[in-house]
């Protein structure tokens, strides 16, 4: 195993009112002056008004493969300016692979799944949840034959700045765009877009600006109550914990155990949570961001200054406008709780996957679709009841296929949400001849203790559609929306459907302007399509990588058949921007709605002119494009100007 020297900033758990302009942490009282830039050109600050025309400028961003790319003595100082904290790491795989970092104990350690069981993968610099972005040219596999001779670095980035103050951010910023060499962010890596990832990147690797304030009394532009101050890499996990230890609620991603970072590109793409329809979204909960732009001062955005990047940040995308340090969001005192009732049903004697019993065997699957059809129209009824519905249909082959559902009712009572959901058991028995028990409704606390562990890289791939209300016109409707899923299942694929509305009425008013997708707003359910392809099994088992990718473009070609189905029975909507496909059509129009895109746009345009932050369908992307040389889309090539 490999060890990098990272200074964590622990968590803050204080009750005080919050101070006017004032840093929210002490690492962000660390910043980069004027005169240290005088004795270092390679990281003064920038000025837009000094950026070249279009044609005067770079065509690519510069790689280790150019003669521009900086010598190891310039890295070495910005080595010294950063005091050590600039990584130069390898793949995690490179255990497993010939060489001088062959080590058995640490590829069995990756490879037998220990590892997941512990914080090592969240904790590498360079790996993310959807390794295959980075082109696959370093895999984590036992069988290192075939195509999988080597591991290079492809699409990972070439340096990493374990950044743990404001000051460290800027001098990557400041190095980046002064070398025209590509930045990206990582925060912890739950990443399915291939965002934090690139070429012959520098990385700003924001992990350990962690922090936690409860602020009891806190007073904003038209806003009064309680709040809390986040660092960026802040996980749910680390909130939770930090809500059942003061009694205060915030929105997070749902699971007690999950490590996405709050105050990154969970929120900045939207940021889904169990209170969704209650509260609206993670972006609707930001009361102020601070950042780092890209000339690399550091600076703050709320509803009264820097207005604009107020509004891109919350919901117009991560990875985009700049480096977020810390955020302020609402916070409810108390702990809320969720009724909660979980049940499935199956084609055959189908072990049940997930959740937990009851579940239903069917041995027709006519009925087993109208079953699927009866959640679909009781979906709406949990979102406009403030709830969060999921709705899992596994494909098992041929006929076979199961059906798990759970549902989380904020607020409710073990009693008010045995009385909500009954309805819809006797719709199962009533009008799809499923022989199902209806579950016994329980309460769970909305904030649950959790570790931060559990989490690994994944091989599949995905896309996504947003349901919107339209579809729930009348039965007609319905009945259309349930066949198409059942023609995507049939295809083989699974789909998962996450049933809530972050509807603009939830937003306080003066916060209601944001870069939120217009399609967000009138949704109903969130559907994700999901490849059963184990990707980084075609670079273990072809003989070539040229094969392998041949047969991963028609398996994406596949997916995007599959999410036609729906999207045909839902023109005009979108995408969720977090949690879609790179090969998503229309994507301004699908992840940001088009009035929305082109005002994302001009503040993507005035406050990054060099264009130095880049990602995969991002606001601007479309000016530049990554070369890569199999004609997949990942980030294992140069970023040039289109």
């Amino acid at each position: 195993m490999r060890l990098f020297r990272a200074l964590v900033v622990g968590v803050l758990l204080v009750s005080a009112s919050a101070k006017k302009d004032e840093p929210n942490f002490p690492f962000e009282t660390k910043q980069l002056s004027k005169r240290e830039t005088t004795k270092h050109q390679n990281i003064a600050f920038g000025d837009p008004s000094s950026v070249p025309l279009n044609h005067n400028r770079p065509t690519c961003k510069i790689g280790p493969q150019d003669a521009a790319w900086p010598t190891l003595s310039e890295w070495s100082k910005l080595n010294t300016t950063l005091g050590g904290r600039l990584l130069k790491p390898s793949p995690a795989p490179i255990v497993c692979y010939p060489g001088p970092n062959y080590n058995a104990a640490g590829c069995e350690f990756l490879v037998g799944g220990a590892a997941r069981r512990t914080r090592f993968w969240l904790d590498d610099p360079l790996s993310v949840l959807s390794p295959w972005t980075q082109g696959n040219t370093c895999l984590l596999s036992a069988n290192v034959s075939g195509p999988l001779r080597s591991c290079t670095q492809g699409g990972f980035p070439e340096y990493v700045v374990n950044a743990t103050s404001v000051r460290d951010v800027q001098i990557a910023v400041n190095f980046a765009r002064n070398n025209n060499i590509r930045l990206i962010i990582k925060n912890t890596g739950h990443d399915f877009l291939g965002r934090s990832n690139g070429y012959g990147s520098l990385s700003v690797w924001t992990h350990y600006l962690k922090g936690i304030e409860y602020l009891q009394s806190h007073k904003a532009s038209q806003y009064k109550g309680s709040a809390v101050r986040l660092g960026a890499g802040t996980e749910t996990w680390e909130a939770n914990n930090a809500m059942i230890a003061q009694n205060f609620t915030i929105a997070v991603p749902k699971l007690p155990t999950e490590t996405v970072g709050i105050a990154g590109g969970w929120f900045q793409g939207g940021g889904h949570s169990n209170l969704a329809s209650l509260w609206g979204l993670g972006a609707d909960q930001v009361l102020s961001i601070n950042l780092v732009t890209a000339d690399g001062r550091f600076t703050t955005a709320n509803k009264d200054t820097n207005k604009d990047l107020f509004f891109a940040l919350r919901g117009g995308g991560g990875g985009t406008y700049g480096v977020v340090t810390s955020i302020v969001v609402k916070a409810s005192k108390g702990l809320i709780t969720l009724g909660t009732a979980t049940y499935g049903f199956t084609t055959g004697p189908i072990a049940p996957t997930t959740l937990q019993n009851p579940t239903a065997n069917i041995t027709n699957t006519q009925d087993f679709w109208k079953g699927v059809e009866i959640y679909l129209a009781f979906a709406k009824k949990v979102v406009d009841a403030g709830g969060f519905g999921h709705g899992d249909v596994t494909y098992h082959g041929n006929t076979s296929f199961s059906f798990a559902g759970i549902f989380l009712m904020p607020g409710f009572s073990a009693s008010k949400t045995q009385e909500f959901v009954n309805p819809l058991f006797q719709s199962f028995r009533d009008e799809a001849g499923i022989n199902i028990t209806t579950p016994v409704a329980t309460v769970v606390t909305y904030a649950e203790p959790g570790n931060g562990t559990n989490t690994a890289p994944g091989s599949g791939t995905f896309s996504s559609r947003l349901l919107p209300r339209n579809n729930w016109a009348n039965s007609t409707s319905i009945s259309q929306t349930s066949s198409a899923i059942k023609r995507a299942v049939e295809k083989g694929f699974n789909i998962r459907t996450r049933a809530y509305g972050p509807k603009l009425d939830l937003v306080t008013g003066p916060y209601a302007a944001s870069g939120v997708s217009p399609h967000m707003r009138s949704m109903v359910i969130h559907l994700t399509v999901f490849s059963l392809l184990d990707v980084s099994s075609l670079w273990v088992l072809e003989s070539t990588p040229g094969e392998a990718a041949s047969y991963f473009k028609a398996e994406l070609a596949r997916l995007e058949d599959a999410t036609d189905e729906i999207r045909r029975v839902t023109p005009g909507s979108g995408a969720y921007y977090n949690e879609a496909g790179r090969l998503e059509p229309d994507w301004q129009e699908s992840f940001f709605g088009g009035e929305n895109y082109g005002r994302l746009l001009k503040v993507k345009r005035e406050r990054d002119p060099w264009g130095l932050f880049w990602i995969h369908k991002g606001v601007g992307s479309e000016g530049w494009r990554v070369e890569t040389g199999d004609g997949l889309t990942t980030n294992n090539g140069p970023l040039c100007r289109v």
